[in-house]
């Protein structure tokens, strides 16, 4: 027997499964990003304790943007330190008002997004990043247009993914602002 749906009722099922789909939207990048891999938010590690920070918060055009990582290792034992060595690349992300800025070869390669014709960079790690002892906490600092084209003023937001044994670590979103350079006062614009 065929049953057929009432106007009412095929409404009520399209708009559940337009608040599915939301949902899923909303809540699901917290957790697995669309290449398939989970990301664990940060504060549910048992390995790492994650504070990201912004340098300056307000930056005028062409002064970089700058990134603090502070990573403390929370178990009772020496472990490496994330992106102490090739294939273990802390991952950056950008978004702005109008989405995510013109991201750079680098950003792209760390991330997995290389397009058509982009080979991989090869391994110039020059960093000599100790591993961590019970309780010991290390910063490092990231150059922001290593990654994203960011010239172009306005609102921005920046997480990293930080590899750790536990998977892939999210911190939290922090904000900065990239403004338009002050004329010095002259003449014609007093």
């Amino acid at each position: 027997m065929v049953r057929i749906m009432s106007g009412v009722s095929e409404m009520k099922t399209v708009r559940s499964l337009i608040w599915v789909a939301v949902i899923v939207t909303v809540l699901g990048p917290g957790f697995l990003r669309l290449d398939g891999q989970e990301v664990i938010p940060a504060d549910k590690s048992d390995t790492f304790r994650l504070t990201v920070a912004m340098e300056k918060q307000t930056l005028p055009i062409g002064q970089p943007p700058r990134v603090l990582l502070t990573t403390k290792n929370l178990t009772d034992h020496l472990i490496p330190a994330p992106g102490d060595r090739c294939g273990s690349v802390v991952r950056i992300w950008v978004q702005g008002e109008h989405g995510e800025p013109p991201t750079t070869l680098r950003e792209r390669d760390a991330t997995g997004r290389l397009l058509p014709g982009e080979g991989t960079l090869q391994c110039t790690l020059v960093a000599d990043i100790p591993p961590l002892g019970p309780g010991e906490s290390t910063t490092r600092t990231f150059l922001l247009e290593a990654f994203y084209d960011l010239q172009a003023p306005g609102k921005y937001n920046v997480y990293l993914e930080v590899p750790s044994p536990d998977g892939w670590l999210r911190t939290d979103t922090v904000a900065f602002q990239i403004v338009a350079s002050e004329l010095p006062p002259n003449k014609s614009n007093l």
